[in-house]
This record gives structure tokens, sequence and C-alpha cells, in this order.
């Protein structure tokens, strides 16, 4: 990871700072950091939006699928996994956008991988010899159109250049990973989030847990997300300490399931090359989180 990528990800994990946006008066001489807090105040007044608001997950598209799809029985072939345009919201908040076809040689991904790396992703009984990985996506910055700039050191040996544009890319991850019962959190960087909303509720004054106890039904199941979302930051307050932030940025897109008829190391290109048969092979995109709007919820109650 870059240390630009690095510090594009400590800044957006910083939820607690409030912004400051430029104020404009005649004959205010303004600099480049006035610019640049300009940007940065209508960005992340976006991003933490729809950190809060929104929740992080696939809005639409962004299917994971493989390439090609079926093939003769244990015929290896040079599978490659396919990540369709879409559009979603990153663990951050930041938008990911995928306007063409995405493509992962699974291949050379296990080719540079050793057994070690992939032990995580290994079923136990009574299924060892099936390989879990889980597909990320989470969005990026990328530099583009360099340009030349004033140098900022002396006797440089070339024309210093620097790009002009930031462009909003995208990252994929594999990760090799046992499939999990966690439920999705709304907010990924707010990790004290109980699985079941019953369990652990927080102290609430006498007037507050006499009303609790006293409902029954919807209303009752309203009541104990709010007090959660009362006290959902008691611990971790507006901006917690920053979790492994690729894992806190990143939303899970697809699980892929290998069954691997031998567990040695994938350093061998015949071996690595035999389990990739289309065949053998499961894809499960349901197991990701979705960001539904209002709209698709009023349509959903309408249904009989």
């Amino acid at each position: 990871m870059s240390n630009q990528d690095q510090n594009r990800l400590e800044q957006d994990a910083v939820l607690d700072q409030p912004l400051k946006r430029v104020s404009y008066e005649a004959g205010m001489l303004l600099g480049l950091d006035a610019t640049r807090e300009e940007q940065e105040y209508h960005r992340r007044r976006l991003t933490r939006h729809q950190y809060w608001f929104q929740g992080a997950g696939t809005v639409a598209g962004m299917v994971v699928k493989m390439d090609p799809d079926e093939a003769a029985d244990n015929d290896p072939v040079a599978l490659k996994l396919i990540v369709t345009p879409g559009i979603g919201i990153d663990g951050l908040g930041r938008e990911i956008l995928i306007h063409e076809p995405y493509c992962v040689d699974l291949g050379q991904w296990l080719k540079t991988r050793t057994q070690e790396q992939l032990m995580n992703g290994y079923d136990e009984a009574p299924d060892p010899n099936i390989l879990h990985l889980t597909v990320y996506a989470r969005q990026m910055d990328c530099s583009v159109a360099m340009q030349p700039v004033l140098a900022r050191k002396l006797n440089l040996s070339t024309d210093p250049v620097a790009p002009s544009r930031t462009a909003d890319s995208l990252a994929l991850d594999i990760e090799p990973e046992l499939p999990n019962s966690d439920s999705f959190k709304p907010w990924a960087q707010h990790s004290h989030w109980p699985d079941d909303l019953t369990d652990q509720l927080p102290s609430l004054n006498p007037t507050e847990q006499n009303l609790l106890d006293t409902s029954t039904g919807e209303q009752q199941k309203q009541l104990q997300l709010k007090a959660r979302l009362l006290h959902a930051l008691d611990q971790d307050g507006v901006s917690p300490p920053a979790l492994e932030l690729l894992q806190a940025a990143r939303i899970p897109l697809a699980r892929v399931s290998i069954e691997v008829n031998d567990l040695s190391v994938y350093t061998d290109a015949t071996e690595t090359e035999a389990v990739l048969n289309p065949n053998a092979i499961e894809i499960n995109n349901l197991i990701r989180p979705f960001v539904f709007t209002p709209s698709q919820l009023a349509y959903l109650s309408r249904q009989p």
C-alpha cells in the first residue's frame, strides 16, 4: 500500500474532526491550503453522510463471476474472476464506482501465495479440502495527469512533475478466510455493536427501563433499537481508535469456495492449475451487505 493510500485512509477514518470551509472575502489572499480545505469540506461531508446515514455495502451490480463458467471434467483452465460494473459504499462511506468489468487471474493469484498464507481459508472437518476466499472492494484514489510543477529542492536532476488530478478508483482484495456468522454492523469503524439487539442492552434509567419492559411486539423492538443507538458511541466515541484501516474500509463482494484435491504448497504451476476447474468452484454473491434505499423498502412493504 502506497503512502498516499495510507494517508487517505487515515484522513477518512477521522470522524470527530469539525469541518471548515473557506470564508471568501474581497481582497483576501488565499493559497493552496485554502483550495485543498474547500475540497475536503465538501468531500468529507458527503462521505460522513454516507457513513452515518446510508451504511456500507452494494447499491447495485458488482457481481463476481467466473470466466469461463464451465469446462470439461478435470480439465484445468486459465480461470479468471470478473467483477461486473456496479456501485456501492465502502466501510468509510466512500463511493465505489465500477464503470467497466475488472478481472483477476485466480491462477496467478494462487501462485503468488504460499501454503502458509492460504491456511486461514481451509475448512476443518468434515471438508478439509475446501479453500474459501473472500473478494473485497474499497475506494482508492488514483493520481493522474502529470504536469510540470515548481521545484521544491535545489539541483533536481529531472524536471519536477506532480499529478494535476486525483481520480476515484477502487482496490480489489482477495482474502483466504473461513465463512463466519458475523452479521454486518451498521458502522464499520465502530465495532461495539452486538449481533443480537436484545443482548447486552445498555443501562437505562428507571423511566426508560420501565417503558421498555412494558412494551411488546414491534414497539419493543423499536425501543431496543433506540436504546442501542442512544448509547452506541459510549465506548468508541464519534471517531474511535482506528481499526486495521484496510479491514475497516473494504466491503465483501463474494465468497469463492474451491475444491482442492491436494493441500500441498501452491508453488507448483501444475498443482495450481489442477484446482482451477469451474466445476470445482462455487461463488456466493449474497454474503455481501447491501444498502437498501427507502423507496426499495417501501416497495417491499407493499408486496403481498
